[in-house]
């Protein structure tokens, strides 16, 4: 199967990190650690609004380290995870043309 993006692996392995956390599997810190992979990794011009919107995550999962509670963190990040799965496969669908990160 043709997923539309030029780093399928990359993406695969972002999206395993977002579905492991969300499951209770992993935690925020392998999920941030698979965002920052995949922010090194997507260097094509076509996909560089992934590549901000990798950026745009791992500041935001930085963020909530620092600024909510631990006892909202859990839920705060996934949450995030979420919606890089639901950017991904709106990205996805639309063909490999960019979307608004706040898609």
């Amino acid at each position: 199967m043709n997923s539309g993006f030029i780093y399928p692996e990359v993406i695969a392995d972002i999206r395993m990190a977002c579905s492991r956390h969300v499951a209770g599997v992993a935690s925020s810190d392998d999920l941030q650690r698979a965002v920052q992979r995949g922010e090194v990794a997507v260097v094509a011009v076509e996909e560089s609004d992934i590549r901000k919107f990798f950026t745009d995550i791992e500041g935001q999962l930085e963020l909530v380290k620092f600024t909510v509670d631990d006892n909202k963190q859990l839920l705060e990040t996934q949450r995030i995870a979420k919606h890089v799965l639901s950017w991904l496969l709106a990205r996805e669908s639309s063909g490999g043309r960019p979307i608004p990160h706040g898609a």
